[in-house]
């Protein structure tokens, strides 16, 4: 009898190692899956995750863009505003003080320089020439050319607003212009063009 128990217990020993064995490898071959699948869902976790994150990055990338070059276009736009205002005050600056030169003796005698200097750019001889000029130096002029031994006449033009004169010789297709108008339309194309726009 103690021999058959010896037999059972050695059997029941037998089997539960066995089974202690067997338990251990399925338990070591589930932890191993469950590292490779745990590692496999990291990973795939993480490729997410960048994904993600460099589409965020590119989302920001692109707004901050957006926003950047809006602003330029907007601090572009108030400095063209600025320089045009800038220029436009410049202008009547220089308008005003043409308005207040012409009201000298120093602009009369200008003017008669022009009209010396405009009568030597033009063929000598006894073609006749046509003053342009404005209504208030019609009559300055005309004097100044009776003795110039040319013929002439003087007619005053409303397109000749800010003063000086204009020199024609029709017989021999030239002019001379020493209009102050023609001079404050090229100030203010200096002016546009110093400070980097073009007035309309």
């Amino acid at each position: 009898m103690d021999s058959e128990n010896n037999k059972l217990e050695h059997f029941t020993a037998t089997i539960l190692s066995d089974a202690n064995e067997r338990s251990q490898k399925i338990l070591e071959a589930i932890e191993k899956v469950r590292k490779v699948r745990l590692a496999a869902a990291e990973k795939e976790i993480r490729a997410r995750n960048d994904r993600y994150i460099e589409a965020e990055i590119a989302k920001i990338k692109s707004n901050t863009g957006r926003v950047v070059s809006q602003q330029m276009m907007d601090n572009k736009r108030r400095l063209f505003i600025k320089r045009g205002e800038v220029a436009k005050a410049i202008a009547v600056d220089v308008r005003k003080k043409l308005d207040d030169w012409v009201k000298t003796d120093e602009y009369a005698a200008w003017l008669k320089d022009e009209l010396a200097r405009a009568l030597k750019q033009l063929p000598a001889g006894d073609c006749q020439i046509a003053v342009t000029c404005r209504q208030q130096d019609l009559e300055m002029l005309e004097r100044a050319l009776f003795g110039s031994g040319r013929p002439f006449y003087v007619e005053a033009s409303p397109a000749i607003e800010l003063g000086g004169l204009r020199v024609d010789c029709p017989l021999c297709h030239m002019a001379v212009d020493c209009t102050l108008d023609s001079t404050f339309e090229q100030i203010k194309e200096h002016i546009a063009e110093y400070i980097g726009l073009r007035l309309e």
